[in-house]
């Protein structure tokens, strides 16, 4: 799964009725269970293969591969919100059911009141894809994000901040025709430069979801004009 070396792999099954979900509310620990069918990390990176990141507010010494098999597809964004809350590494999850499968990923960060404790800032859920079925969005993932062809492997964090964007871009290359473009561009090399273009980035795909919807005239030449003016911010880093 995308590329991580064979060293990195553990193949860890995890009882879904022992997992530690104190925190969940006893309903939604209750729907957890019942949709989970299997969950199990499959891979551990830590610094024996990139060095870990530490900031004030942000430490990677690890990321985990998760790959989860539920009843249905539908539950996804409920089983890997729990997953990535609970979770205090990075982590990726691969979650599928007996048709479509997507991947999860999510940024996180310190509590500023509570060092032993994380809050995730971003997640996303890629676009489902039939299981076994290698389309445009695979064959971009294959060229952009496996593991020998990320530019950026100063660190694990650098590293699945490349990762998670470039999926985000492909999951959203049909919002904006210079999409794909951005895939190749030198703004890999800086992770401060790839977390701006990933907020004008976040901001364009809700700009255009909104502009999707039924809406006024006023409205429409309002909505026009914010994404000009993201499509010349997203330009320079083309």
């Amino acid at each position: 799964m995308l590329g991580i070396p064979d060293e990195c792999s553990v193949e860890r099954n995890l009882d879904v009725k022992r997992l530690p979900l104190s925190e969940v509310k006893p309903g939604e620990r209750n729907r957890f269970r019942d949709v989970v069918r299997e969950l199990k990390v499959s891979a551990v990176l830590t610094d024996k293969v990139l060095p870990a990141y530490t900031t004030e507010r942000c430490i990677v010494q690890a990321v985990q591969v998760f790959e989860v098999r539920v009843n249905s597809l539908r539950s996804a964004p409920f089983v890997c919100g729990v997953l990535q809350k609970m979770t205090k590494t990075l982590c990726i999850i691969f979650v599928r059911d007996d048709h479509q499968e997507q991947f999860s990923f999510a940024l996180k960060r310190l509590n500023l009141q509570y060092a032993s404790e994380v809050v995730v800032t971003d997640q996303f859920l890629s676009v489902p894809r039939v299981s076994g079925v290698s389309g445009n969005g695979m064959r971009l993932m294959e060229m952009y994000a496996g593991w020998g062809v990320v530019v950026n492997m100063t660190s694990l964090y650098s590293w699945y901040l490349e990762l998670m964007v470039k999926c985000f871009v492909i999951t959203h290359r049909k919002v904006w025709s210079g999409m794909e473009g951005l895939l190749s561009s030198k703004v890999w090399y800086n992770s401060d430069d790839v977390l701006s273009m990933f907020s004008d980035l976040k901001r364009l795909v809700g700009l255009s979801e909104e502009r999707g919807r039924s809406l006024s005239m006023g409205e429409s030449v309002r909505l026009n004009g914010e994404l000009r003016e993201v499509y010349e911010r997203l330009e320079r880093y083309a």
